[in-house]
């Protein structure tokens, strides 16, 4: 568990250090990826919001390393770009088992979503945020409509559009 506690204060670390400008969002990725180092989930049990994090913080950036990858050879090999995103989308789907867990875990309280404004016309309307208001810095997104509707049918989801807390990041192209 105690694993568990350090990840999430260097967590908070690279985050902090992204707020103030020390990192960009490429590297944040990268330090995230090499924070996750050899940690591979067991299951998608939850049994702390701690535990949901690192979980959902290891899928989430095996699935954005992954899409640095593809981005990079987009035009070069197209085929090995596909298979990477493909792979990619694995990985999100695997954090989108995560935040229903962590979201069970909780039972629904304490907790506020909504969809958020993007720059991309592409993603506009398909991805909301999840606050987490007991918990800081504890802010997820997702498209997945199973979640969605079970958030709406727990009275957690707000109608509308926001910006997200941490739009400078979302918004960022790389």
């Amino acid at each position: 568990m105690n694993r568990v506690y350090d990840f999430g204060n260097k967590r908070l670390e690279l985050i902090q250090r992204l707020e103030v400008g020390e990192l960009d969002k490429e590297t944040f990725i990268l330090e995230n990826y090499r924070l996750i180092g050899n940690y591979i989930p067991e299951n998608f049990n939850v049994n702390s919001i701690e535990e949901g994090v690192v979980k959902y913080h290891y899928f989430n950036t095996k699935a954005k390393k992954l899409m640095l990858e593809a981005d990079e050879l987009e035009f070069r090999d197209p085929r090995t770009s596909d298979r990477l995103k493909n792979n990619a989308y694995e990985f999100y789907v695997k954090k989108d088992k995560i935040t229903l867990a962590m979201l069970e875990y909780i039972n629904y309280e304490d907790v506020t979503a909504y969809f958020i404004n993007m720059n991309s016309k592409y993603l506009e309307g398909s991805i909301y945020e999840i606050c987490f208001k007991a918990h800081d810095k504890v802010i997820l997104h997702s498209k997945d409509r199973r979640i969605l509707y079970k958030l709406k049918c727990a009275g957690c989801y707000d109608e509308g559009t926001r910006d997200s807390i941490i739009g400078d990041y979302i918004n960022t192209k790389i």
